[in-house]
């Protein structure tokens, strides 16, 4: 993964003039972001887990998992990358660059995100935990399948 954090480029942008930006672009930005699938799969190698038991605690089904871990399938709604990203144990700020990588961000305004916002910090990545809290405060729980 890129080690160039939010933290590390915006102080470097804070000295960094309008004719020193190309110089910058080319030193300190990289050209791709990672797809999804690339992003999820660096922290599960990283903690050490393994694929099944990500797709088992997803509560996706197998196939649709399996393809979007794979990079088989594109533009997940934003529940399965949650749902994933609870399965992998990613903090608010890597859920929210997971999400990010597709256009999308959990947003503090918003009751239900505020509620899954919670259970990131606290630390409970158990899906059923999480929707019970969700369900307890009258908010929708994770569509994790369409059967949801």
């Amino acid at each position: 993964m890129n080690d160039n954090t939010t933290e590390r480029l915006d102080k470097i942008l804070q000295s960094v003039d309008t004719s020193d930006f190309k110089k910058y672009r080319d030193e300190e930005l990289s050209e791709e972001l990672p797809t999804l699938s690339n992003y999820l799969n660096e922290f599960i190698a990283r903690k050490k887990l393994l694929v099944s038991d990500v797709v088992k605690n997803s509560r996706m089904s197998k196939d649709y998992a399996y393809a979007l871990l794979n990079g088989n399938r594109k533009n997940p709604g934003k529940d399965r990358i949650i749902a994933l990203c609870l399965a992998i144990g990613l903090n608010l700020i890597e859920t929210q660059r997971a999400l990010k990588i597709c256009g999308m961000i959990l947003y503090s305004k918003n009751k239900r995100d505020a509620a899954i916002i919670i259970c990131i910090n606290r630390e409970i990545y158990d899906i059923d935990m999480v929707n019970e809290f969700l369900l307890d405060n009258g908010l929708e729980i994770l569509e994790t399948s369409k059967m949801s």
